[in-house]
């Protein structure tokens, strides 16, 4: 099951995120995402700005599911 995720990593910009957690892999993983309404992709990101985005993801994750995650042990796996 997926789960959609909202973020906002400026001021004027508006990123909606779909993910997944991998059970094969053990780390979230992103199906899909658009910035602004236009499609949109992890790898784009500059390095702080992914290891941002899954760190909210995570935060995210934990939310819904109570489910604790960390970044240091996660595969940063973007597709």
């Amino acid at each position: 099951m997926t789960k959609v995720f909202e973020w906002k990593p400026t001021e004027n910009d508006t990123m909606l995120v779909e993910y997944c957690f991998s059970v094969v892999d053990d780390c979230l993983k992103i199906v899909e995402m658009n910035l602004n309404g236009k499609y949109h992709r992890a790898t784009w990101m500059s390095p702080k700005g992914r290891t941002n985005l899954m760190t909210a993801l995570e935060n995210d994750y934990h939310t819904k599911t109570g489910v604790t995650l960390s970044v240091a042990k996660s595969v940063m796996n973007i597709n």
